[in-house]
């Protein structure tokens, strides 16, 4: 049987090189800079931008030297070179082996994974018709926003079905494809590693918070209960075309999750508040227990 895999090991691995990154020297360190289009030791693949970048890790758009075709290149821009270092790198690969054997329409494909000069790197398709974030902005039909949850709900099943946890659900973690098919991507990598120091930041709302479970924001314990929260967060932004709580700073968001009651929706979409309730739970055990007891749920006008 497949082994059962959590994202734990991913976040271990940038913590780790969070941790060690003043600590190890120049020399024991190889780092890719910030933005920039040379990857030392990548082969087969002509950088042509890069879309972002951070500490941990940058994204790029390529193509693929052999097909000619447009992939995404995830970059872990540094890796220190000590003891364990290899050993971590392996983890991070296994990880990323188990999401390629996912075969599912509503799942981002991984062509490649590898390392390149000590450089962790992911390669994946390129969704060409932008993020769930655009049609949230341009308003969408509740038919229209229930389809496309149900499509995230297929593509979550797939993933929790060889034990990953998604995590970071969000809009911009849900694109389109030239055909208009939809695509689940990002699965934790360098975003965790950065929800520490989101979390703390005074003054300014990252994306995360607005998604996160109460157990999630407050470093509880998680499991597939958690991503069908985060669903529920993005289920209400599409039928109402705003996040379901806001504030100005992260942890009063964390905190009105956790303690402020489930918002209802606008008339039009009423026939999906008792989804809504049942998916943003407080607690985990009053939630949809799965992904397939979520997707047999109904509205009553459908």
């Amino acid at each position: 049987s497949r082994s059962r895999l959590k994202h734990d090991t991913l976040i271990e691995l940038v913590n780790d090189v969070l941790e060690t990154q003043d600590a190890a020297s120049e020399k024991s360190q190889t780092k890719v800079p910030e933005n920039s289009l040379d990857i030392p030791g990548l082969k087969g693949y002509q950088i042509e931008r890069c879309i972002s970048g951070g500490d941990i890790a940058s994204v790029y758009l390529a193509k693929e030297t052999a097909s000619g075709r447009s992939v995404v290149l995830k970059v872990l821009r540094q890796v220190p070179d000590f003891g364990g270092g290899e050993a971590l790198l392996d983890r991070f690969l296994a990880e990323f082996e188990a999401i390629g054997r996912i075969s599912h329409p509503n799942v981002v494909n991984i062509y490649d994974l590898g390392i390149a000069d000590n450089h962790a790197y992911i390669a994946m398709e390129y969704c060409s018709r932008g993020s769930l974030k655009r049609l949230i902005r341009q308003g969408m039909y509740p038919q229209d926003a229930d389809k496309i949850m149900r499509q995230i709900g297929e593509a979550l099943g797939a993933i929790h079905g060889v034990g990953i946890l998604h995590r970071d659900l969000k809009p911009t973690n849900v694109l389109f494809r030239e055909d208009g098919s939809l695509a689940l991507i990002d699965f934790g990598l360098a975003k965790q590693a950065h929800l520490k120091s989101e979390l703390t930041g005074t003054g300014e709302i990252f994306g995360t918070p607005y998604y996160m479970s109460p157990e999630q924001g407050h470093g509880e314990p998680l499991d597939e209960r958690s991503d069908i929260y985060s669903l529920g967060v993005i289920l209400y932004e599409m039928l109402s075309g705003k996040k379901p709580y806001d504030g100005n700073t992260a942890m009063a968001v964390i905190l009105q999750h956790a303690r402020e009651p489930v918002p209802k929706l606008p008339e039009h979409a009423s026939a999906w508040q008792p989804a809504i309730d049942k998916m943003m739970a407080k607690r985990p055990g009053h939630r949809f227990q799965s992904v397939a007891e979520l997707l047999a749920w109904q509205p009553a006008t459908v």
